[in-house]
């Protein structure tokens, strides 16, 4: 029998990656090596016969799913800016869709607002890389000094579930 549904299986920093069977929940690690030149989903065997497909992600920062509303501003287009909802966060970065059609670019700087969904709706403010544009569907990069780190948005990934 064979599983359609495609999970997520994190790659740790040393190439290793915990497989979990959804039927039987049996988990086994294996290095990526053997993986590493394929595209898209993968099948997995497991001892129970099951085959199921996940997805390799090899972020270093795990993202988590969300639905904040938002502003971003362009810092090369003074005035310039759009709403937005945050699809997507992790402490590095975020992936955001535009209200409206925009005209970002690659490599472009630009500065965002949000509120969390947090029992006191924090506003945070970001700078930011954009590193891709699809459409209304932008995905960036946080710009951070060397070794900060933001206590208050890395608790509301914690914790949120």
């Amino acid at each position: 029998m064979t599983e359609t549904v495609v999970n997520r299986s994190y790659v740790d920093k040393d190439g290793i990656v915990t497989f979990t069977c959804p039927k039987c929940g049996e988990s086994r690690r294996e290095s990526v090596e053997r993986y590493k030149n394929q595209t898209g989903p993968i099948k997995i065997g497991c001892h129970c016969l099951n085959v199921y497909e996940t997805q390799l992600n090899f972020r270093q920062l795990p993202r988590k799913e969300t639905f904040l509303g938002g502003v971003y501003f362009r810092t090369s287009h003074p005035g310039d800016w759009g709403e937005m909802i945050i699809r997507d966060l992790s402490i590095g970065g975020c992936k955001f869709e535009t209200i409206k059609a925009c005209d970002l670019t690659p490599g472009e700087e630009i500065k965002l607002e949000f509120i969390l969904d947090d029992p006191r709706s924090s506003i945070l403010k970001k700078k930011a890389v954009v590193l891709h544009v699809t459409g209304c569907h932008v995905v960036c990069k946080f710009s951070a000094a060397q070794g900060a780190f933001d206590s208050e948005l890395g608790f509301y990934l914690k914790n949120r579930k």
